[in-house]
Order: structure tokens, then C-alpha cells, then sequence
């Protein structure tokens, strides 16, 4: 069988953070490192590296995908990603905490969308998904250049706002709707109760139209609203729940894992180490194991960073080499650019 992992996040981004791999134990990743010849490529979004694996263009429509994974439809050409997002005042900066940690309310939700048609009627029509995914429903392509969100959460929002011809129309939008939003009763609920007010909207995601994917994998497993989109577009569907115990089954597989990236994304050394020990636990031990019994015949690892993409390809040999030592991680997090 083929078995491709994707985990972003596996090259601890701080460089300042002396040792990240202090008290860490992965001799099965380490093992792998040291069998395969892992290349360093540049860095790159993590969405766009998943895309890509599905054999479409990087820029397909994110808003297109999250919405065909939600509900099985494909929405209007026009429709971009406007998520609620916080913005968070620190010395020098304001940066951005995304909707889903900010613990939004369907009610709260609600309310602020209904009020957002209501008040800014001739910007185009908002769309509830969730609580924490918003959309904007636009009567022509916008044209702007925007930032992908997960790629300005916990920095300085300054660096990545709108480009474009239409930078300025998108710039005094996000304006007006923040100060709409700081005034709202929800917000000042939020606030009395000590919580991070909802007091921006981050416009992004719009694209090219969703092709067909081409993939060899033929089973999922993970859970992202962007996997669900990308599956449903390859008539496929992701179990969120599977274990190793399906690599003895020989059915070409993608496992996408995002734990490590999230914590890599918000510097949570913490978090970061917990989710590389459960994944060589959980996923690089077994996969290591198939190497060798031969059930598992072509191993990729794919792991998107902000410095750095980590890549190796693995195809077992005739003759398991032995003699070759695994490599720590910390070296290749050294080399990073």
C-alpha cells in the first residue's frame, strides 16, 4: 500500500526557542529521518501545500471547498470567507485571534450577521455557516489579493491587509465594520463578561472555481472543514476516527493530521511536543512497522512550515538498511532558512 502523511508543523518555527526537541522522544520519526534523505523546501501555506496534494491549483476557491465539505453545495462564484475574528492589542501590534477561539455563540452569530445585512446592505450578502466561519456573497469577483486567515492568526494584522486594486475599498470595509462590531450588544455583553470581543472580520478565501481532484489515495483520515471540501470534491469520505490498525488493510491512505501546526502556529511548545509524541505513537511507529513487513511498499511525509517544508519519500527496499541511524529532528529544525 501507499500511505501519505500530511502534518504541518513538524519544524518547530522559533527559531529563538533553544532546543524545541528538549524532552522530546519520536524514535519512530527519527527513525524514518534517518532511513529516508529528507529535503528541506520552502516554506509554504498549509492549506495550499493540501490542495496541491489533491492535484489542484493552490489557488482554488477556500470558501468554494469549506462549503461543499459543510453541506455537500457549491456556492455562489462570488462568495468569500469574512470570519469573525478578534484583533488584540500588544506593545507595538495588533494581532488577530480566529473565530474558533474565540468560543462564538450560534446566538451571538446570528445576531451579528442579521445586523451586518441590515447595516451594510450594498457590500454584498452575509452568510452564517458556523459560528465561527462567515461568508460574504459578493455580485462581482473582487479584485484584491487577500492573506489566507490561518496565515495572520497571532500576527501583526498591519503586514497582511488587503492588496490590490481594490485595496482601499476592502481596507475601509474592515474598518467600518469594526467600528459597527465594537458597538454592538454583543460585544459589550462579551466584555462584561470578560471575554475576547468578536471586533473585526477577516475578508479571504475567494479563487478559482474547484476542479476535479486527482489522488491516489482511496481512503481519508483526519478532520479539517478543508479535507471535508477536498473529499467531497474527489467523491470520497474522511474518517475522523481511524486508528493504525487500517494500514494492515492495504488500502492506499492520506492521513492528515493538524495538531502540530496549530501549536507550531501559536508558538505552544507544549502543545507542539504532546502532538509530535502522539503522532509517532499513533501513526509513525505503525507506519515504520509496515515499512518492514513489507505491507507498507511507499511512504511520503509532507509537512508544511512557515520557514520550511519538510518532505521524504520512502519505498522499501529489497534489503531493509539497517546500518543507516536515525536523525534527530532538531537537526533539520537547525537548518531551517
Amino acid at each position: 500500500m501507499r500511505l501519505q502523511i500530511f502534518v504541518p508543523g513538524l519544524l518547530w518555527p522559533g527559531l529563538q526557542t533553544h532546543a524545541p526537541c528538549s524532552g522530546l522522544a519520536v524514535p519512530a520519526l527519527e527513525r524514518l529521518l534517518g532511513l529516508a534523505e529528507p529535503t528541506l523546501a520552502p516554506g509554504s501555506n498549509a492549506e495550499s501545500g493540501l490542495i496541491r496534494l489533491f492535484g489542484l491549483a493552490a489557488d482554488t476557491s477556500r470558501a468554494a471547498l469549506r462549503c461543499l465539505g459543510r453541506n455537500g453545495e457549491s456556492p455562489p462564484a462570488g462568495r468569500l470567507c469574512a470570519d469573525p475574528v478578534g484583533l488584540r492589542f500588544t506593545r507595538d501590534h495588533l494581532l488577530l485571534i480566529d473565530g474558533e477561539s474565540l468560543d462564538i455563540a450560534p446566538d451571538e452569530a446570528r445576531q451579528l450577521v442579521d445586523g451586518l445585512n441590515e447595516t451594510f446592505p450594498d457590500i454584498g450578502h452575509f452568510q452564517l455557516g458556523d459560528a465561527a466561519h462567515w461568508y460574504l456573497d459578493l455580485a462581482a469577483p473582487p479584485r484584491a489579493r487577500f492573506t489566507p486567515l490561518a496565515d495572520v492568526v497571532g500576527r501583526p494584522v498591519a503586514m497582511f491587509m488587503p492588496e490590490g486594486e481594490d485595496a482601499r475599498h476592502w481596507h475601509r470595509l474592515i474598518n467600518e465594520t469594526q467600528v459597527w462590531l465594537h458597538a454592538h450588544p454583543v460585544n459589550a455583553a462579551r466584555e462584561a463578561e470578560g471575554r475576547q470581543t468578536i471586533n473585526s472580520l477577516w475578508p479571504w478565501g475567494h479563487g478559482l472555481p474547484v476542479g476535479q481532484p486527482t489522488l491516489t489515495a482511496r481512503r481519508l483520515v483526519g478532520h479539517a472543514p478543508l479535507l471535508d471540501g477536498l473529499a467531497a470534491a474527489a467523491g470520497l469520505a474522511v474518517d475522523a476516527a481511524a486508528d493504525a490498525a487500517i494500514l494492515t488493510e492495504g488500502v492506499d491512505t492520506l492521513l492528515c493530521d493538524g495538531t502540530a501546526g496549530r501549536a507550531a502556529r501559536d508558538l505552544d511548545l507544549a502543545g507542539w511536543q504532546a502532538a509530535l509524541a502522539y503522532l509517532d505513537q499513533a501513526w509513525f511507529a505503525p507506519a515504520l512497522d509496515g515499512l518492514r513487513s513489507g505491507r507498507i511498499r511507499h511512504l511520503e511525509l509532507i509537512s508544511p512550515g512557515d520557514r520550511a517544508t519538510l518532505e521524504l519519500t520512502l519505498v522499501r527496499p529489497r534489503l531493509w538498511p539497517f546500518w543507516k541511524r536515525p536523525r534527530p529532528l532538531q537537526d533539520l529544525i537547525q537548518r531551517q532558512k
